[in-house]
């Protein structure tokens, strides 16, 4: 019931974020939580008066203990928005999932970007989650 409700707010606020929000576009990475290698999929929504807020929304599996699954909603705060090389500090939400174990953080961390043309992106991002299951996490990627 908890992984239904979770999963039916996240359509939800996803869909809420559509119709405020520019998407940025979809994204993939690879990167390490805590020396655990794994990959994710991420989609960036803009908004604000210059386009200088995002919200990223990302969903990876990581080889922690055989399989886990890491969802996370992270707001970013972009310091050069009309720059080709962007930075931002971020703060968000971690929700781990192992087995039948939920485990749910908070991160903090800092992340930047790289135009190479007008849809293609490349970013770099590395936080610390707090809570449940700490850790560092470092992720590479592209953006298309």
């Amino acid at each position: 019931m908890k992984k239904t409700a979770a999963l039916l707010f996240l359509v939800t606020f996803t869909g809420i974020l559509h119709s405020m929000a520019a998407p940025k576009g979809w994204g993939i990475g690879a990167g390490t939580f805590d020396g655990d290698f794994g990959a994710q999929a991420r989609k960036d929504f803009l908004f604000g008066p210059e386009l200088q807020y995002d919200i990223a929304l990302q969903a990876g599996l990581y080889n922690q203990h055989k399989v886990t699954g890491r969802f996370d909603a992270d707001f970013h705060y972009i310091i050069n928005p009309e720059s080709g090389f962007q930075c931002y500090p971020l703060a968000g939400i971690d929700w781990a999932v192992h087995s039948k174990y939920n485990r749910i953080g908070a991160n903090l961390g800092a992340g930047a970007t790289l135009d190479l043309n007008d849809e293609t992106r490349l970013f770099i991002e590395a936080k610390y989650v707090v809570g449940d299951w700490d850790g560092f996490a470092f992720t590479a990627g592209i953006y298309f």
